[in-house]
């Protein structure tokens, strides 16, 4: 081979490489974009989900009896821009007779996990949700909906966050708290559901 043959197929091989380079870059790009795309669908779709079953939650309390104070904004309300409210759980309420004020945290979960056992929510949301537990002095319920659909669960458990410490709910935990009414009547209701035989975790 001559001397500008073995020159023209080096340039080939390099070109050829950075060819291979450029498509390679290309389809991780391309790969990276969609990949966004979808997470943002989940993203859109889990907070209607968290929305819808808000809802629900909010239709169990008797209006005349209870006055919703608060209802925590989620990203889509902001726009995407973070507001200090957002640490809070997701309703508050005041019942209208005594004038007790009290949190709503609401999850809802399709399915569980082995054994029952139900990841509820992240650290860093347990830390707020105590915080605001701490600061306001005011009983931060966790309503649980569980299986069915977001509107309409097949159970409905409540918790007391005084009780719980772990982002994991073990089933002995919260199986004993379930919701076997169709309406809250009362704070003292809430207090005897979610305070039932379940251990502290």
């Amino acid at each position: 081979m001559s001397f500008i043959q073995k020159i023209l197929s080096w340039w080939r091989s390099r070109h050829e490489r950075r060819e291979t380079e450029r498509r390679l870059r290309r389809e991780r790009e391309e790969r990276l974009r969609v990949q966004k795309i979808e997470e943002e669908r989940e993203r859109r779709f889990l907070y209607r989900l968290g929305n819808d079953f808000e809802s629900y939650v909010v239709s169990m309390f008797d209006p005349e009896r209870f006055e919703l104070i608060h209802r925590t904004p989620t990203n889509d309300d902001t726009n995407g821009k973070y507001v200090k409210s957002m640490k809070f759980p997701d309703l508050r309420f005041r019942e209208k007779s005594s004038g007790i004020s009290f949190w709503v945290e609401c999850k809802y979960r399709a399915r569980t996990e082995d054994l029952g056992n139900i990841t509820w929510c992240t650290e860093r949301q347990l830390k707020n949700y105590k915080q605001t537990y701490y600061s306001t002095r005011d009983t931060v319920f966790i309503m649980l909906g569980l299986g069915g659909s977001v509107m309409a669960p097949n159970k409905v458990f409540c918790l007391n966050l005084e009780r719980i410490n772990f982002t994991r709910l073990f089933y002995s935990t919260y199986c004993t708290n379930r919701v076997k009414v169709d309406g809250i009547e009362s704070y003292q209701q809430l207090l005897e559901i979610s305070e039932l035989k379940g251990k502290k975790q």
